[in-house]
């Protein structure tokens, strides 16, 4: 009896009209604001990007319901780190954090016996680095979407009237 229970709630949860309908209600909620939705992204880039790898997506999802954002698109944003990308997050926030090394900048030798050992020096330019990076990019992201939403808007309403 309890397997049917199951079976009932995940085929409702996946039927098409029930993910259109949460898509519609969660992602683009016509009640949440532009400025809202663009925090959201951005706020998700943000958490995507910082150094908590593992707990990226748990801190992000309790921050996003104490500040009240958009919890769906702050997760979806948030995969800004997925697998294909992490190398380029990796090795971005660790030019960006040649800049704050000033002369202790270091390059890391790409050869094929990379350990801990010999990665560990440069650990606190890479820190700086994906700081400083998750903070640009989220603002970058967020400015990017809401200057988008208004001028998505903007089309709606001059092609309705």
């Amino acid at each position: 009896m309890l397997w049917g229970y199951v079976v009932i709630f995940f085929t409702t949860l996946f039927s098409k009209e029930k993910s259109r309908q949460f898509i519609k209600d969660h992602l683009f909620n016509p009640h949440h604001s532009a400025r809202l939705k663009a925090s959201s992204i951005g706020f998700g880039v943000f958490m995507g990007i910082v150094p908590i790898w593992g707990f990226q997506l748990i801190v992000a999802f309790s921050l996003a319901m104490l500040f009240r954002l958009n919890k769906a698109l702050v997760i979806l944003a948030a995969h800004i780190s997925f697998a294909p990308m992490i190398p380029l997050v990796i090795f971005l926030s660790y030019k960006v954090g040649g800049y704050w090394m000033g002369d202790k900048n270091t390059a890391i030798p790409f050869t094929g016996n990379m350990t801990i050992k010999s990665i560990s020096p440069h650990m606190e330019q890479y820190l700086y680095g994906s700081i400083s990076l998750a903070i640009v990019a989220g603002i970058t992201a967020g400015l990017l979407t809401f200057a988008l939403l208004k001028i998505f808007k903007k089309e709606v309403v001059i092609t309705t009237t």
